[in-house]
């Protein structure tokens, strides 16, 4: 990667033994950039490492087998310099520079490499190194390592910290109390800390309190608490949300596939899923595409394409029901007071769907309705839907007649005398007739809006769709299509007998 070079220092101002700054000019061997390192001498390091190319550097490097040297190479050289030489390392190098250096060591390393040579590197280490080196990345850099190294998007491993405090099985306690002192202050936690065995495998865990209460020359396997809850790298956010509800805990360690320890997610972090979760569902249920921005930053024509791109679905649906309605007009012509009745058909409904597809979204984000149990909630469903509808149907009935024998709803019309004939073989058929459309309208449409409810948004969720993408007003629009077919299929059939 090219990078501006910095001034390097003029060989008359280099303290060292002429004969290896003779050497600077000159291919470079393994055993001349020993010689240097060996010096301690930081401006000539520096000023050989700006005339070589990082390449040659690194291999240089690869042939020096002391930990100190090694040490020594990238804490005395230039952060730039060094992190592009660390870029170039056999893997093998890499790791071992790891290991001997501390987090904030290698905070100035990682801190200066390019983010696609950070990101690949991190995904070739072991798990037991990925959360030293995470440690030392910038939050920046972190949640940019994050979303391009193979965590799924919304998965525990794109939430996750990897300031956690970690101890073996056989270590005392004395020494976790110790480690707590040392480097609690760096932690994002102490109140629980994690027990990992010889192959860095999660075991156990132990709270603060009970690591007070034991003896200090317990073993920490003997205190520690085996029954835990963790979840992988790939878990979804929100089985990691369900997972906090669930077990009532403040925080959930994070491990790959060999139940390696790599980083946890704390309260406060599933906190902000939770709150983005929300925003989300809110947004989807009322028919507008979700956006992460705040309001007054979201670009104009973004906010049209979020409000539009719904609309114009529920425009075409709509259209649907203009069709329908055009196609009876002319057979319900004598009775208008049919489309006067409608509008509480089509809200009374709307709101019985709402009501549903509200508790239905809240059940499956609490994990209350799955796949497995779909036809026992739905079940559950229909009969509390039937129930509805009949105690609506009937009071729908009743409510009809009394409208009608009051006056409240007029049989007056632009053609008093086809109305006249029309009602004149039987009125109280006739009355008792349309309170009958209304009441089994209401029954069939309030079962039919409850089964909708609970339907669409576990269908969804079995495709990995967010439920709230069977928004209310989808639904809302869509049952009102088929509301209106019914109440007017029904009062065609009607009005043939009457």
């Amino acid at each position: 990667m090219d990078k501006e070079k910095k001034t390097m220092a003029k060989p008359e101002e280099i303290e060292a033994d002429s004969s290896i700054r003779a050497k600077v000019n000159h291919p470079l061997s393994p055993d001349s950039l020993k010689a240097i390192i060996e010096t301690h001498n930081t401006s000539l390091l520096n000023y050989t490492v700006s005339s070589y190319d990082p390449v040659n550097i690194a291999k240089a490097l690869e042939n020096i087998d002391s930990e100190e040297d090694l040490l020594f190479f990238f804490k005395a050289v230039n952060p730039d310099d060094s992190a592009e030489v660390f870029t170039h390392l056999e893997q093998e190098s890499k790791e071992k520079v790891i290991q001997a250096f501390s987090s904030a060591d290698l905070h100035a390393i990682v801190d200066n490499m390019a983010t696609d040579d950070l990101v690949d590197f991190v995904d070739e280490l072991p798990a037991n190194l990925v959360s030293k080196v995470l440690k030392a990345t910038s939050e920046e850099d972190r949640k940019r390592i994050y979303t391009y190294l193979h965590f799924k998007d919304d998965s525990a491993g794109t939430i996750m910290t990897p300031e956690y405090l970690q101890v073996k099985e056989e270590d005392t306690v004395k020494y976790a109390i110790s480690k707590i002192r040392s480097l609690g202050q760096e932690m994002e936690t102490i109140w629980e800390i994690f027990v990992v065995d010889n192959s860095r495998r999660l075991v156990g865990t132990i709270t603060l309190d009970k690591l007070l209460e034991a003896d200090e020359d317990d073993i920490l396997k003997s205190v520690m608490t085996s029954d835990f809850v963790s979840v992988t790298i790939n878990t979804d956010q929100e089985e990691v949300l369900k997972a906090f509800r669930k077990y009532d805990i403040s925080v959930i360690p994070v491990t790959n596939s060999s139940k390696r320890m790599l980083g946890i997610i704390t309260f406060d972090d599933v906190y902000d899923v939770a709150k983005a979760e929300a925003n989300e569902d809110s947004q989807l249920t009322n028919a507008v595409i979700p956006s992460d921005e705040p309001y007054l930053k979201t670009n104009l024509f973004k906010l049209v394409k979020n409000y539009g791109i719904w609309l114009v679905v529920l425009l075409f649906l709509d259209t649907l029901t203009s069709m329908i309605m055009n196609n009876v007009s002319n057979a319900l012509a004598p009775l208008p007071l049919l489309i006067a009745i409608l509008p509480s058909i089509m809200g009374t409904n709307g709101n019985a769907s709402d009501q549903t597809v509200t508790v239905t979204i809240r059940e499956l984000a609490l994990g209350n309705i799955t796949k497995k149990n779909y036809f026992k909630a739905m079940w559950k469903e229909v009969r509390a839907s039937m129930l509805t509808g009949l105690i609506l149907g009937v009071f729908a009935f009743g409510w009809i007649l009394m409208e009608l024998y009051s006056g409240l709803l007029s049989l007056s019309g632009p053609d008093n005398a086809t109305l006249a004939n029309f009602y004149a073989s039987d009125r109280n058929l006739f009355f008792l007739s349309v309170a009958a459309l209304v009441g089994i309208t209401f029954f069939f449409t309030i079962v039919l809006a409850k089964l909708l409810g609970i339907t669409l948004p576990v269908l969804a969720k079995m495709v990995h769709l967010d439920p709230a993408v069977m928004s209310q007003p989808l639904i809302s629009t869509t049952l009102d299509i088929l509301s209106m077919y019914l109440f007017f299929a029904l009062s065609l059939l009607i009005m043939k007998g009457v």
